[in-house]
């Protein structure tokens, strides 16, 4: 699949860069309501009384809704309009917060997850979507990048707040701030975006086209890597390392939450200069030394018992995944301008049957109620990482592609 730039300008390269602010901002706030939810989702689950098996369908409904609304809403979200895509999106988010707030049964809160991921689906594959119209391809990863990075400063202190007022206004109340945050996000891209800026063609899809992208290897590498990289974020970080500082590390929500809050603040240190620098040096030098790092150092975990040392690994680790920043710019790259829909829905998809599947997968690996947390889930989340990384080896990149020609164009002949 060749690559191709839009055959007109959506907007100019101020304007652009103030409605990718704007977005960025509104990634910032529904980011942070949901990294509220963090450390305490497990734990909620739990008072329902149900077992470990049944927070890992919890956690990972989300997911599985995503999965299958994702590739709609990339291509939906051209023919009706990316913009009321996006606020319809925030709109379903807001309704589950409140839905899973004063859930009074695991079903219930079934039910709110599940919208939270209809609402994710819609609101994220379409902004993704408009990002990557507002910017030239010269300057994709630093838009989304940028894009990227305020998505996680809104994890920086969301987990940490979300363990204190868990632990002391009920494992509820986060959910109710996360309806605040969505709420004025929804004011924001009202308000602040103008329709015409980020819409685009490409709405249309046939077999032969899903076909077609599904078997360009490069976007299949991408895709991959954006699997296990959900597969650790939800799997192993969100799902499975609540239950190991608890029981392995007896640690309370705060503590875990804060060592959440370091952990995000050091993957949104890396994430800006990642995008920055791979629009010079290309994409997959960052997206494969993440892949590799974040691998051994999941293995890692399963050896750590003290508190200090899973901090240090855990702030290592959020460094690591910062590098996957330029990944929705490296898609941006190989896509046809008329297919970015369909790719950037496909791209969603994969990172959301990831984290379907990483909830699922690795709290088969848990042990019965009171146990501590074995090696094995870490084990499994670390090799599915590296194994991921090998693929990108062998994959397009076209920036880094321009970069040599450009320097054999200045050495001459």
């Amino acid at each position: 699949m060749k690559a191709k730039e839009a055959p007109r300008e959506l907007c100019s390269p101020r304007q652009g860069f103030a409605a990718t602010l704007i977005i960025s901002a509104v990634g910032f706030l529904v980011s942070f309501g949901f990294s509220l939810l963090t450390p305490v989702l497990p734990l909620y689950a739990l008072t329902f009384g149900v077992d470990l098996a049944m927070v890992g369908v919890l956690v990972g409904s989300i997911g599985i809704t995503k999965v299958v609304l994702d590739i709609p809403a990339g291509i939906i979200s051209d023919s009706i309009g990316t913009k009321r895509f996006m606020v319809l999106g925030l709109i379903i988010v807001t309704a589950s917060a409140i839905v899973s707030a004063f859930a009074v049964n695991q079903w219930m809160l079934l039910v709110g997850l599940v919208m939270q991921g209809a609402g994710s689906a819609v609101y994220f594959t379409s902004s993704y979507l408009a990002v990557s119209r507002l910017c030239p391809a010269s300057k994709r990863g630093r838009h989304m990048g940028m894009f990227v990075s305020m998505q996680f400063l809104g994890s920086t202190s969301g987990p940490l707040i979300g363990g204190l007022f868990g632990q002391t206004l009920g494992l509820g109340a986060p959910f109710l701030i996360y309806a605040a945050f969505t709420t004025i996000s929804l004011a924001l891209v009202h308000f602040g975006i103008g329709g015409a800026q980020v819409e685009g063609s490409g709405g249309r899809i046939g077999v032969r086209q899903l076909n077609r992208s599904l078997r360009d290897g490069t976007l299949a590498s991408i895709n991959v890597g954006l699997l296990a990289i959900s597969v650790v974020r939800i799997g192993l970080i969100a799902t499975i390392l609540p239950v190991f500082a608890a029981r392995n590390l007896d640690m309370s929500p705060v503590e875990f939450g804060a060592i959440l809050t370091a952990f995000s603040l050091a993957n949104f240190i890396t994430l800006l200069p990642a995008g920055a620098l791979s629009d010079r040096l290309g994409r997959r030098p960052f997206m494969f030394t993440s892949l590799l790092m974040t691998g051994l150092l999941a293995i890692t975990l399963s050896f750590v018992d003290d508190p200090l040392l899973f901090a240090a690994v855990m702030v290592a680790m959020g460094a690591a995944l910062g590098l996957t920043g330029p990944i929705g710019a490296w898609i941006s790259d190989v896509s046809r301008p008329s297919e970015l829909g369909a790719s950037m829905g496909l791209f969603r998809t994969m990172g959301d049957v990831g984290s379907f599947l990483g909830p699922i997968t690795l709290t088969l690996f848990l042990p019965g109620e009171g146990g501590g947390i074995e090696a094995a889930p870490f084990v499994m989340a670390g090799l599915i990482a590296i194994g991921a990384s090998l693929p990108l080896l062998k994959a397009r990149d076209p920036v880094a592609s321009r970069r040599r020609k450009a320097a054999e164009g200045e050495r001459g002949p």
